[in-house]
């Protein structure tokens, strides 16, 4: 398994050669729950972060590039001014792209781009009309009812397949 700390200390790095300043407290932390998220960035004081990073991307199979895509990814969410994925955060994630040609940042990444199998979904749902899919991991109102939904592509109803 890759060293997370490691990695995030080069990546910081690399982001303070360009002049781009992450926050100075971040806390990170390896998720292992997390299945359909490679990363999250979540404020825990004025200028403290958490970071965490999916278990799955630090497995001794997965590039070593796709992981230092994803904590880039969250370390610009760090920076003053940054929330979402538009504005200065998207200005920002041009600039590493640009300035570090290793990097490939973006809002999101499939499974492919990051070398990684994908989960195959507990359930799936499809549209009765235009046969749009929706999976789900865990059941909710939508998996057990899927009458009381509609979609979001035609507003037809929903059935479950599996």
């Amino acid at each position: 398994m890759k060293n997370l700390l490691e990695l995030a200390a080069i990546c910081e790095a690399e982001l303070r050669s360009i002049g781009i300043q992450p926050a100075a407290q971040i806390r990170w932390t390896v998720n292992t729950r997390a299945i359909r998220r490679w990363g999250c960035c979540k404020k825990s004081g004025p200028d403290a972060y958490e970071i965490s990073i999916s278990s799955r991307l630090l497995q001794d199979d997965v590039d070593i590039q796709a992981v230092k895509d994803t904590i880039m990814h969250e370390l610009l969410h760090t920076v003053k001014g940054t929330k979402g994925h538009t504005g200065l955060w998207l200005k920002l994630a041009a600039q590493v792209n640009q300035r570090l040609p290793q990097y490939h940042i973006q809002r999101t990444a499939s499974y492919e781009e990051k070398g990684i199998e994908p989960v195959q979904a507990r359930y799936l749902l499809r549209c009765t009309h235009c046969g749009r899919d929706f999976s789900r991991q865990k059941m909710s109102n939508l998996v057990r009812a899927p009458q009381n939904y509609r979609c979001g592509a035609c507003g037809h109803p929903l059935e479950r397949i599996k």
